[in-house]
């Protein structure tokens, strides 16, 4: 099951650079509102993957879903070392709830999230995902 999350996950992902893509051309607030939304919706699906991989049943829940990748960190130096962790949180705050939910959307800080730290995450955790079988 964690490759089909990680599909999932992939997906999300380009649809936000497509969305991105779509902003640059119309200055249209709302898709990049959509773009941060898609992208945290990438992230929430990597981690469930991840957290599948490992024998944890998708947590319900963001706080929850944080907590068992901190879980997972505790336990496996080379996890602990990606921080997945600070950076699932960081992008729940700056993309999902400042960005989509409040339109307080630093292009910057999100352009890079879209285009490097969430394919970074994705990478990341497909990496771990993999390494599991």
């Amino acid at each position: 099951m964690p490759p089909a999350y990680m599909d999932e996950a992939w997906g999300f992902y380009y649809h936000a650079q497509r969305e991105l893509r779509e902003w640059l051309m119309t200055d249209d607030p709302i898709l990049l509102r959509d773009a941060a939304e898609k992208t945290w919706g990438a992230i929430t699906m990597a981690s469930n993957a991840l957290l599948l991989s490992r024998g944890i049943k998708s947590a319900a829940g963001t706080n929850a879903r944080r907590s068992a990748i901190i879980g997972l960190e505790n336990g496996d130096r080379h996890l602990r070392a990606l921080k997945l962790s600070e950076a699932f949180k960081d992008a729940k705050e700056i993309l999902h709830q400042d960005c989509f939910y409040e339109g307080d959307c630093p292009t910057d800080l999100i352009t890079v999230w879209i285009e490097r730290d969430a394919r970074a995450y994705l990478e990341a955790a497909a990496r771990a995902v993999s390494a599991r079988g």
